[in-house]
């Protein structure tokens, strides 16, 4: 029997069996799925209303906020697409991408009205604008979020849509040269991924997730699915606000959550940080950029939770690894075992990887040779919007080439060494900078640190180091060079170190380089 994937599927399973439990917190709200689906109706009703474009964009900027939960799940039964645009970019980033999308409806927090009424001029398409949490106060203003969805009828929609190719969300995609590009992402793309989530990270209706990074992108995102389809509690942070954050792991007996590193630096920063009482916190998922080991057992010790490293991109929707420990591994002694599970880690259920060498064969399971990861999957974008030319680049012989350069060892775990883009060649030599930064995290008064090349007469490129210090921590520039000295080779070295108050950063949390190397250090 063909049944087609389509996550509107998922909510019906969980309202099937969980009607009266909660399904989201966000601040004061706390509805059960019965009235998540009651709403999830009701913007389906809403946005029909509106008598888009079949297929249309629909934008959302927004904070993390049960929103996200409505929508991700409403536009699913519309036959529509769903645009969360990234709450950090500039007027000009948001203009391109509205109108590149050709959005026709673009629903956006009050905070952000300044922004948009700004770029009103330059959007071409856009016909709807909804307002939430602040009022219809402006004649180009069509109405608020809440009249939109009160005003609405909650008639009972059929949760499944006949073509699960159709693209259900559209991602730009951030932190490259050139204007972002939307990551094409179908219903049968974002159901296998919710499947594959369940079984590598053993999702239960138990599980309280904690929503702290932004579900503007897909780090997170993808537990929106997963999460409900096994009835789960879904808990809304606004804003990453490290007490905050504590304060409502704890409130709400959190039991796992997704943070990049940086994020995490700071958590473990927060003054009495051990005050909190985290218990019921199982595990968290690192995903974004590498951890170092040393760091890893940081965080596990002070949070008291599992580290579990979690590896994708948009263009996969977007799990490709996860680095759990094999059952093989668990007599290992301790840092044997920290070394493995902050490897980039094995290729989940469903996905298929390699990697290989520029000629296409697979490396060997060596732990050195470095290759490009390549992977193909249900979970594998349909394509980049608009540009035909850049999807064939990307997907060659049915596989997707992420760019990102790596290593297998005999266990088969993937170790990311650097983005293409990323390693610094000195005199011949290949550096990865993921190696470099490892090292400086393990130096006590390091928050942050990103290593970058620079130009070199004799070398051709060298590295160098941007670091942020713990507060409170002090260190000389000698003091950490010498430190990464007895650590590395000479030329792996950087020979300078410049220190910043702190690191830019996309809206996703990932420190920045492109921006590191536009400055002059």
């Amino acid at each position: 029997m063909y049944v087609p994937m389509t996550p509107g599927r998922i909510l019906k399973r969980a309202v099937k069996l969980y009607p009266d439990k909660t399904a989201v917190v966000d601040g004061d709200i706390r509805w059960t799925y019965k009235e998540v689906e009651k709403r999830v109706y009701q913007v389906f009703h809403a946005e029909q209303a509106m008598a888009i474009s079949r297929g249309g964009r629909v934008a959302m900027l927004d904070f993390n906020s049960y929103r996200y939960l409505e929508l991700y799940f409403g536009m699913a039964l519309t036959g529509d697409v769903l645009l969360p645009l990234n709450i950090r970019l500039s007027a000009s980033e948001y203009a391109y991408i509205l109108n590149n999308a050709e959005a026709e409806v673009i629903i956006f927090h009050a905070d952000f009205k300044p922004m948009i009424s700004r770029i009103l001029p330059d959007i071409k398409t856009v016909k709807h604008f909804v307002i939430a949490e602040g009022p219809a106060d402006e004649s180009w203003i069509s109405g608020t979020y809440e009249d939109m969805i009160g005003k609405a009828a909650s008639d009972p929609v059929e949760s499944i849509r006949d073509d699960e190719n159709a693209v259900l969300n559209l991602y730009y995609t951030s932190g490259t040269t050139g204007n972002p590009k939307g990551v094409m992402l179908t219903h049968r793309n974002i159901y296998a991924n919710a499947l594959t989530t369940i079984i590598s990270f053993k999702l239960e209706d138990a599980t309280v997730w904690h929503h702290i990074a932004p579900l503007f992108h897909l780090a997170d995102a993808f537990f929106i699915w997963s999460v409900t389809y096994q009835g789960g509690k879904h808990v809304m942070q606004r804003q990453f606000v490290p007490k905050t954050v504590l304060e409502t792991m704890q409130n709400e007996k959190v039991t796992a959550a997704m943070m990049v590193p940086t994020m995490i630096n700071f958590l473990l920063n927060v003054p009495e940080m051990e005050t909190y009482d985290l218990s019921s916190l199982e595990w968290v998922m690192v995903g974004g950029a590498p951890m170092s080991p040393a760091n890893a057992k940081r965080m596990m010790k002070q949070l008291g939770c599992r580290y579990i490293s979690g590896y994708g991109l948009t263009e996969t929707c977007p799990l490709l690894t996860v680095g759990n420990l094999k059952n093989t591994l668990g007599h290992l002694p301790e840092d044997e075992q920290v070394a493995y599970i902050t490897r980039t880690g094995l290729e989940v259920v469903g996905v298929d990887l390699k990697v290989v060498d520029s000629e296409g064969k697979e490396v060997p399971n060596d732990g050195k040779t470095v290759g490009e990861i390549i992977a193909r999957g249900d979970n594998v974008m349909k394509g980049y919007w608009k540009l035909p030319e850049e999807t064939e680049k990307s997907i060659v012989s049915g596989y997707f080439h992420t760019g990102d350069l790596a290593t297998v060892d005999a266990e088969n775990y993937i170790l990311i060494v650097d983005r293409a883009k990323d390693i610094i060649i000195s005199g011949g030599e290949n550096i990865s900078s993921v190696e470099v930064e490892n090292v400086f995290y393990m130096h006590p008064a390091v928050l942050e640190c990103a290593v970058i090349a620079v130009p070199d007469e004799k070398w051709g490129e060298i590295p160098k180091a941007i670091v942020t210090l713990k507060p409170g921590s002090q260190a000389t520039e000698k003091e950490l060079i010498d430190f990464a000295r007895e650590r590395l080779a000479s030329f792996k070295t950087p020979k300078t170190i410049f220190f910043v108050p702190e690191l830019p950063k996309t809206g996703s949390g990932k420190i920045l380089k492109t921006e590191l190397r536009k400055q002059s250090f």
